[in-house]
């Protein structure tokens, strides 16, 4: 089962999270420690610098771990195809609120047809230099995670419209959910967590699957 398959499967998936200090030994000694399918790095509110970042997925990549790295903000989804180009394996978009910053997001994570990503193979998670750049593109659209993080109530009242073909997972971030719940008094929620259900019961139908926990990593 590839991991694609895992995220849209009913196995549990077990997200970990890292820092970009680590050594390639102690990323392997983390991820098999624990059991992690992939592991979670943020660059919303960590200064990690584009060196230090595309060294650290290289170690991720030879120690066997795939990486999923959250972008710095949801007006950032043209960064997606860069990130990715340095080794990530995912994207984790924050702070989703419309379809179309969802459709900015897939058209850069994804390769033509699905997406408009441009080509840069030299570090890109998966490749072989035995692959044609179709080859890895077709390669990568069957096999990339785009993740959306749900984090306002604009966003859960209208998570079907963010269910694009291409997202993956649906995530939250119970802090900042928690936030835009205080200033909405007269909204139909009255907790996180009555947030996380509605949104589960929102995309039963649908191929997404749906982390039902307050933050981006942990076990789904």
């Amino acid at each position: 089962m590839t991991l694609k398959e895992r995220v849209h499967s009913d196995a549990p998936l077990h997200i970990g999270m890292l820092s970009v200090e680590l050594s390639g030994e102690e990323i392997r000694a983390k991820a098999e420690g624990q059991g992690w399918d992939l592991a979670f790095v943020d660059l919303q509110h960590a200064p990690y610098s584009e060196p230090q970042l595309a060294a650290f997925l290289t170690m991720a990549t030879e120690a066997g771990v795939p990486i999923m790295l959250r972008t710095p903000h949801p007006d950032a989804a043209w960064l997606s195809s860069r990130l990715l180009d340095f080794g990530a394996a995912a994207v984790l978009i924050p702070m989703v609120e419309t379809s179309t910053t969802v459709e900015d997001a897939v058209a850069n994570v994804y390769y033509p047809p699905l997406g408009n990503r441009s080509c840069g193979l030299r570090l890109a998670y998966g490749y072989d230099p035995a692959m044609s750049p179709r080859g890895y593109a077709d390669w990568w659209n069957a096999n990339g995670i785009l993740a959306i993080q749900i984090e306002t109530i604009e966003a859960v009242l209208s998570v079907r419209n963010l269910v694009q073909r291409g997202v993956d997972l649906i995530l939250f971030g119970g802090t900042d959910l928690s936030f835009s719940l205080g200033v909405n008094p007269d909204c139909p929620f009255t907790s996180v967590a009555e947030c996380r259900q509605y949104v589960f019961e929102q995309t039963e139908d649908l191929d997404v699957r749906v982390g039902m926990a307050d933050l981006p990593f942990g076990r789904f």
